[in-house]
């Protein structure tokens, strides 16, 4: 929460939000990968996405009874704000802008906890914070990955079986 003036209201909008921005990109690149273990494991990333967005909306209802969630404008860079544009980016690409979405993510819900002043706000969202920096450095092997075994991702290809290769198609 760069902006210490944010009302909790407004903090709780921002966090849904980018859950939501991020189970766009896992639904997203799970479509787009070839390999049935690699797309699973996005699936499952979109599904912790899912239950965080719940656990915030749970959390508005409790402390906002009746009020409306508002959501602000996605919070994705313009080149990547739509599934159209991104459409045109590289798997690395998407990989390199998730990771540093769930950075961003855990920086916020670090600065939620230190400005809520309620004990069970602050474990939430410092949980939040540890669910993000996990889902950073699984994102972080998944890009290493890519980028040593580019056919694994795009292809479906597994990089064990070198014959696959050499057979005619």
């Amino acid at each position: 929460m760069t902006d210490k003036h944010l009302t909790s209201l407004e903090a709780l909008g921002i966090a849904i939000r980018s859950e939501i921005d991020a189970q766009n990109l896992y639904e997203e690149l799970g479509q787009r990968i070839a390999s049935p273990a690699v797309a699973g494991r996005f699936k499952q990333l979109l599904k912790e996405e899912k239950q965080h967005q719940k656990i915030l909306e749970e959390m508005h209802s409790r402390y906002f009874p009746g009020t409306q969630i508002k959501l602000p404008p996605s919070i994705l860079p313009v080149s990547f704000s739509s599934k159209g544009k991104r459409i045109n980016k590289s798997v690395v690409d998407v990989l390199e802008l998730a990771i540093e979405e769930e950075r961003r993510s855990r920086e916020f819900y670090l600065d939620a906890a230190e400005q809520t002043p309620e004990l069970s706000g602050k474990r939430m969202f410092r949980f939040l914070a540890d669910m993000e920096f996990s889902h950073q450095m699984r994102l972080q092997a998944e890009i290493e990955l890519c980028k040593r075994y580019p056919a694994y991702f795009c292809g479906g290809q597994e990089p064990w079986k070198p014959e696959q290769t050499m057979r005619k198609k």
